[in-house]
């Protein structure tokens, strides 16, 4: 009779074996701008370069994934963003359509990778150069320092040890968390959004968002860039469960853009229920594991001065 009901049990509940899991690990930005958003999947400038483009008020820039576990053969990771546009992706994936990306990959260790029951040598690359010139070049290096599996894709011939996107997030999604001033600032209402770092020309502050507009004209005392403050503020809007080294990852990307002369940014975690309206992701293997996300992403605004 118990075993009876174990089974019934299992058949409801999808139960899987975790022995064999898989963690992936996404961290991204949403950009908030009112009067000149930048052109999601490029850089600041390169507006100018897409004259067609029909500018939105928030963009996911460089949400970036690692896999880790057990490696596995013939799987597919997809992200979907409804109606949104995904603007960028590296690699290519190996189908797209109007809010969908799909890559179908190989993961394997530093070591050794799973083929048919047989322990080979990872894949050779044969010594080619992943060429990338495109938006965040330039961070990639410190995306390939964590220590996660390896991801080849036969549609490219590129191994990664990241998949990497851009995507347009829906109209309103801004009205969650604030609304825009007659200046162009946010206007908290004090519900969703109550802390968030302020960097400003003079130094980063960890500040309570007042449930008023939130603008740069009185700048507290001076302290300068505190990298140790930002990493543990990052890694604690995280839960802790991103790697050590994800959170440098994330600041070595964005310090350049938070620290830009003269700018005012406000950077704050956006709750885990609004991720879905940002992007679903998902993993799938040929064989039935566990698989456990963990997500985060922040909320950054250019304040008017």
């Amino acid at each position: 009779m118990f075993l009876i009901s174990w089974l019934l049990f299992s058949s409801i509940t999808g139960y899987v074996q975790n022995d064999v899991q898989n963690e992936v690990h996404e961290w991204g930005i949403v950009v908030f701008e009112e009067n000149s958003p930048l052109m999601c999947g490029e850089t600041w400038q390169n507006i100018n370069l897409y004259p067609d483009y029909v500018l939105v008020e928030a963009c996911a820039e460089a949400p970036v994934v690692w896999i880790y576990g057990e490696p596995f053969e013939n799987g597919t990771f997809t992200v979907t963003t409804g109606e949104q546009n995904i603007t960028l992706t590296y690699p290519a994936p190996d189908r797209a359509a109007l809010g969908l990306a799909e890559w179908d990959i190989l993961a394997y260790s530093s070591s050794v990778v799973v083929v048919g029951s047989i322990e080979e040598t990872p894949l050779e690359q044969e010594e080619t150069v992943n060429i990338y010139d495109g938006p965040f070049w330039w961070a990639m290096d410190s995306w390939r320092e964590v220590q996660s599996l390896s991801l080849y894709q036969d549609y490219t011939g590129i191994t990664e040890n990241f998949l990497y996107y851009e995507c347009e997030v829906h109209p309103g999604f801004t009205d969650n968390f604030f609304q825009w001033s007659a200046n162009g600032n946010p206007v908290f209402p004090g519900t969703e959004i109550q802390e968030a770092l302020y960097f400003t020309p003079g130094g980063v502050f960890s500040v309570s968002v007042p449930t008023a507009e939130f603008t740069p004209l009185t700048l507290p005392m001076l302290n300068g860039i505190d990298t140790n403050t930002i990493l543990d503020t990052f890694s604690a809007w995280g839960r802790s469960n991103l790697e050590t080294a994800e959170i440098s990852a994330l600041w070595e990307t964005w310090e350049p853009v938070f620290t830009e002369e003269d700018s005012f940014w406000l950077v704050f975690p956006i709750p885990e229920q609004y991720y879905s309206s940002i992007s679903t992701i998902k993993l799938e293997t040929p064989e039935s594991r566990l698989i456990v996300y963990d997500r985060l992403f922040l909320g950054a605004v250019k304040l008017n001065n």
